[in-house]
C-alpha cells in the first residue's frame, strides 16, 4: 500500500464571490498561490487543486508532493 506521508496542502482564501466575477484576476489569485508552494518535491510536483465553498467564501486547495 502507498504512503501519503509526502502529501501536503496549501489553502488560498477566502475569495469573495466578487472575485470569481473577474476572471482575470481569479487565474492570477490561483496562479500565484501555485507558485507560492515552496517545499514541493518539483516544479511539476502539484497534484490537484479543488475549490471548497464555506459560507459564501471560496478557498483554493493545492495538493502537493513534498521534497
Amino acid at each position: 500500500m502507498a504512503s501519503l506521508s509526502k502529501v501536503a496542502t496549501k489553502v488560498v482564501g477566502p475569495l469573495s464571490p466578487k472575485e470569481f466575477s473577474n476572471a482575470t484576476a481569479l487565474e492570477s489569485t490561483m496562479n500565484t498561490a501555485i507558485q507560492a508552494v515552496s517545499n514541493a518535491s518539483a516544479t511539476n510536483a502539484i497534484l490537484g487543486t479543488e475549490i471548497v465553498t464555506v459560507l459564501g467564501n471560496h478557498y483554493l486547495v493545492v495538493l502537493y508532493q513534498l521534497a
